[in-house]
């Protein structure tokens, strides 16, 4: 997909976005992967958006037939798959229907690479859901043909793979098996697109779910992405202790296929996972969706690194209580919206388990004044929280919006924001003023808050970062501010914290090097 392609992928998918929030009224939907593969439909949606639309939905429809040439945008190409006489036979022997879908049952890895050639660089096609202790091997790659469920199994992912997904894929480990994705500094693990460099983009693959039995807020909690239905979806109970496995030293790219209306899958989704669950090391680069989606459970992170996230680049929902350390949002300038956004549940704000995640040395980069303005953090539908060393830096839009009841929270002890910086802010690291017309926290107000004497946080004019912080493809995230300047706390005596870390930002001002460095990358397609 050339660049002209890419660019005109994401207009659509704003285009989509905005048609589902109403934007265009007579048309309630409209399926991004339809709108992408049928030039006849892409050209029907246009045609009702230049009848009935928004002005500024009729700008962006404009904008996407100026560059439209009539082309399917995400044809999938045909290939070939040699199978082994011992999938022929099991072939013969007739596929399961299960649930609406068909399925057939695992093969052992083993005897699926046997049957390619090295024509096929060591490829292993990955059809069928896995349902045996699998190990995928050093040396190979893999390809996700489809959405590959994992139950009542483990699978580990050796240093150095890569898995590739195609248009449609995804990885989705159930509630009743587990992911070992152990990979190094020097070779990590990489999910990424089946298409060749140079064409990849947002969206084009699924992305990577965990689902666990930790605690959620929501009954009948089941992952959004997944068809209506799938019970391998579902996820949650009372096991605080849970482990969906281990994740590290992993990318993850140009994932976050949509599959259903507001139904989309993100970079890596952890639905109900629990505190013994390991991700750490981790980047998620290019997503269509959010980065990271966290459902309930009490989850850690640590080593974290979302760039160029489509929509949120860590999102939380039904009463996710972990706790994260060492996370750089990058945000580009054509996509994405907040780099944080926090609910606990929408039906019941009071809902409990109640989210009320800890952030310490945190680095969001936005991007300024740019075509794609972006906000910082917004807090809402009665989600606590606790903000502190973190470094806010370049959000056109407010660097914090807090809605509902946050008055309430705070005076509960349950939202705290302290030792931050916060630099170069469309309003001097101040949120925007709200009137009594679009008033939607009670009349809390963001700014006395961040602003008090005991909040001890620093507001800053000019950037606290070099401006290769911004770059897309090799950025530094080191602050260019010193020590002193910074007013940070140091973090909980604890396993999981690392309370040297005595600064503001995810990355150390005074080393000459970065738990970066090595394993992140950040290809433009």
């Amino acid at each position: 997909m050339s660049g002209d392609s890419s660019l005109l992928v994401e207009k659509l998918w704003r285009l989509k976005r905005r048609i589902d929030k109403g934007a265009c009224p007579g048309v309630e939907f409209v399926h991004l992967n339809t709108l992408l593969r049928e030039p006849g439909y892409r050209a029907d949606v246009l045609r009702r958006v230049e009848q009935s639309g928004t002005e500024e939905l009729k700008a962006l429809a404009r904008e996407i037939q100026a560059n439209d040439t009539g082309q399917p945008l995400m044809a999938d190409s045909s290939t070939t798959r040699i199978t082994t006489p011992a999938e022929d036979t099991r072939k013969k022997s007739g596929w399961l229907r299960r649930r609406g879908l068909i399925l057939v049952p695992a093969l052992a890895i083993g005897a699926v690479a046997a049957g390619f050639t090295a024509f096929e660089n060591r490829a292993v096609r990955i059809d069928t859901d896995i349902s045996h202790d699998t190990i995928w091997e050093t040396g190979r790659r893999y390809i996700l043909e489809k959405t590959v469920y994992v139950e009542n199994a483990n699978l580990t992912i050796e240093p150095g793979v890569t898995i590739e997904g195609k248009n449609g894929s995804a990885l989705v480990v159930t509630s009743t098996a587990k992911l070992f994705a152990r990979g190094k500094a020097d070779s990590p693990i990489v999910f990424t697109s089946a298409l060749s460099e140079g064409k990849r983009a947002r969206g084009d693959w699924g992305g990577v779910v965990l689902l666990g039995r930790a605690p959620v807020n929501e009954a009948e909690a089941a992952i959004e992405g997944l068809p209506p239905g799938e019970t391998r979806g579902v996820f949650g109970g009372s096991d605080t202790d849970y482990s969906c496995g281990v994740i590290e030293y992993t990318r993850i790219e140009f994932a976050g296929f949509e599959v259903y209306k507001d139904n989309e899958l993100n970079g890596l989704t952890l639905g109900g996972c629990g505190k013994n669950t390991i991700v750490r090391n981790v980047q998620v680069h290019r997503s269509l969706d959010d980065g990271i989606e966290m459902f309930g459970g009490n989850v850690d992170l640590q080593n974290i690194v979302i760039s160029g996230a489509g929509d949120d680049s860590i999102d939380w929902d039904w009463g996710w209580t972990g706790r994260v350390q060492f996370a750089v949002i990058q945000q580009h300038p054509d996509a994405g919206d907040n780099a944080f956004e926090g609910d606990n549940n929408g039906g019941n704000h009071e809902a409990t388990p109640r989210s009320e995640p800890t952030f310490y040395n945190i680095t969001l980069v936005g991007a300024g004044n740019s075509q794609k303005k972006h906000r910082g953090m917004i807090v809402r539908e009665g989600s606590g929280g606790h903000f502190h060393n973190m470094l806010i830096d370049s959000y056109g839009i407010e660097a914090l919006d807090t809605r509902d009841d946050a008055l309430s929270l705070v005076n509960r002890n349950l939202l705290t924001f302290s030792n931050n910086l916060m630099a170069n802010l469309g309003h001097l690291g101040q949120v925007a003023s709200e009137t009594s017309e679009n008033d939607d926290d009670f009349g809390f107000d963001e700014q006395a808050w961040m602003a008090a004497p005991g909040n001890n946080n620093v507001f800053r004019v000019d950037t606290a970062l070099f401006p290769n912080a911004k770059d897309l493809v090799n950025p530094n995230f080191m602050p260019r501010i010193q020590l002193r300047q910074m007013n940070a706390t140091r973090p909980p005596q604890s396993e999981f914290f690392d309370e040297s870390a005595n600064f503001v930002g995810a990355v150390s001002p005074v080393s000459g090097s970065s738990w970066l460095d090595g394993w992140t990358d950040f290809p433009e397609s």
